[in-house]
């Protein structure tokens, strides 16, 4: 692995070792529940039985903030500036705390690994319908309906399965038009998220990860063949054809897995690190702000048991 180099090239990307505090971080997750309790189903998942692969990980140090100007719109009345300053006067510069994603904490033991193999509908649920919302729409829908640049139009003449409308696909930059070309990608699909950590959440949280809409990089309205050639891999195995989106593809990811506090591979990590050097990201983008972060494990919180509420 080539970590010198990846650090050589990023100099505020750094992969502190801080193994005591990463250790703690890992103690304040849930411990494991059986799936097949948790979700009701009679399934009995099989034993997941294979060694560690990896013996060392990584995960965004999400204590560590930085400092960072930004440009800010403010309110002044364009009628009474001359063109010289109408750029300065419309942008002020603040001051904010925001993480730095390409910054990591390194794990020097074994990667865990789950005590269950994976099974999608048993351990993450499957699309929820919310009779709370007064639609008869589950999430792959609401995402159809947020994501297209139109109006949709609903299958059968219900308001409930969406049937036409205009989609951007961001990782082939082609504009999709029916949603039958159209499937919903988990930005961190769940198997993987399942194997970086996601294996030690209970059911309800896996649950909401698999529904989850309070970021909408989380789930993504995609061309249906790029999203089965995606599959589970990781940066290491996929990016999206379109080579001018694969920095926020990174950059995406990087922020799913800090937000749901989920592990990072050395593979993985060697693959983000080679490819924002090959397609020259700019590390000023790979930041998050504090606030932001906040707001969303406040979303997550407050939703922990939205599977369970609405379960049928």
């Amino acid at each position: 692995m080539k970590f010198a180099t990846f650090m050589g090239v990023f100099a505020t990307a750094l992969l502190s070792a801080n193994t005591t505090r990463a250790q703690e971080q890992l103690e304040q997750q849930s411990p494991p529940v059986n799936a097949s309790q948790a979700s009701g189903s009679q399934q009995i998942p099989a034993p997941y039985t294979d060694k560690p692969e990896w013996h060392q990980f990584y995960m965004v140090d999400d204590s560590n903030f930085e400092q960072v100007t930004v440009r800010t719109p403010k309110s002044v009345a364009s009628e009474m500036l001359s063109p010289g300053v109408l750029l300065e006067a419309f942008a002020s510069k603040v001051k904010v705390l925001v993480v730095n994603l390409l910054r990591w904490n390194q794990y020097n033991y074994d990667m865990p690994v789950p005590a269950e193999k994976y099974m999608r509908k048993l351990h993450f649920g499957r699309w929820i319908n919310d009779p709370a919302d007064e639609t008869c729409m589950n999430t792959r829908a609401k995402v159809l309906v947020r994501d297209s640049k139109s109006e949709v139009t609903y299958r059968n003449g219900k308001f409930c399965v969406v049937e036409d409308g205009k989609w951007d696909d961001p990782y082939t930059n082609t504009e999709l038009t029916s949603s039958r070309q159209i499937q919903i990608d988990h930005m961190v699909p769940l198997k993987n998220a399942y194997m970086s950590g996601a294996f030690n959440w209970d059911y309800k949280l896996r649950c909401l990860y698999a529904n989850y809409m309070g970021l909408r990089e989380h789930l993504v309205s995609a061309e249906s063949h790029e999203n089965m050639s995606k599959g589970d891999r990781g940066p290491e195995g996929y990016l999206p054809p379109f080579e001018p989106g694969r920095c926020q593809y990174i950059r995406n990811w990087l922020a799913i897995k800090m937000i749901w506090r989920l592990t990072v591979n050395p593979e993985e990590a060697q693959a983000i690190a080679d490819n924002i050097t090959k397609y020259k990201c700019r590390p000023s983008d790979f930041v998050f702000t504090k606030e932001e972060l906040a707001n969303q494990r406040d979303i997550i919180t407050q939703n922990l048991n939205f599977c369970m509420i609405n379960k049928r």
